[in-house]
């Protein structure tokens, strides 16, 4: 089988305004509200976001007692969303929350299965433990940066952290609340060991250059592209 031996790859980071990102924060909000007050807190809390609205919709199992209108608006104006002139404004924005107690059959197995964790059921047969969920993940460590995550996730993370910080401070006056970078990277496959081409799966992954970098923001009016351009440039990515 033919190996191909050089590469691109490429990681995409949103800024904290960035839709994508509100509804996580949001979220997290709210899991975190239910958590600060009862601990036992089971949330499945999905979060959705256009101009001018946020909606939540999901379930929860909780004696916490949260407002989550608040909560959504104290996230929008963290970010910085705080005029219509922006997109979004946490004062006058529009909430939606669809959230509803956790099925009784769900909260059943779970409280079923933490039991059984409790009291140290270790041989309890699979039937008995149940799951509040299902789901798929998967991830790894890489070697190539200090952060353990390729270089390419390492760097657009960077770039939108910093644009964050340049808006906040004021730094570049004109930035607002969204944005997202990608950043691409040319690998190699690491033949030096053996001399040979790697069979697939096999052999190191060397980061060789900067091969693209694209970064995209919200501005205020008026500000001209070439003027975008030469500050993102000296300002964020040769930083």
């Amino acid at each position: 089988m033919r190996v191909i031996e050089n590469f691109l790859f490429t990681s995409e980071s949103v800024c904290e305004g960035h839709p994508d990102k509100i509804c996580d924060q949001v979220s997290d909000a709210i899991l975190d509200a239910c958590l600060e007050q009862d601990p036992e807190s089971r949330v499945a809390c999905e979060t959705s976001a256009k101009t001018g609205y946020i909606m939540v919709f999901g379930e929860l199992s909780t004696t916490a007692n949260i407002n989550i209108p608040i909560i959504v608006r104290n996230v929008i104006k963290d970010i910085g969303y705080d005029s219509s002139e922006k997109c979004f404004d946490y004062k006058t924005c529009a909430v939606l929350v669809a959230i509803e107690t956790q099925s009784m059959e769900i909260a059943n197995a779970v409280e079923h299965a933490q039991h059984i964790e409790r009291n140290g059921h270790v041989n309890a047969s699979s039937a008995d433990v149940g799951a509040g969920d299902q789901g798929i993940m998967f991830g790894y460590a890489t070697d190539e940066s200090e952060q353990l995550m390729p270089l390419t996730a390492v760097f657009a993370h960077a770039i939108t952290q910093y644009l964050s910080e340049c808006r906040r401070s004021k730094k570049i006056p004109w930035l607002r609340p969204d944005g997202k970078s990608q950043v691409t990277i040319e690998y190699k496959h690491d033949v030096s060991l053996n001399g040979q081409s790697p069979e697939p799966g096999e052999g190191a992954l060397v980061p060789l250059r900067v091969h693209t970098i694209v970064v995209s923001v919200q501005t205020d009016p008026g500000i001209l592209i070439d003027e975008i351009r030469r500050v993102i440039r000296s300002e964020v990515i040769e930083k």
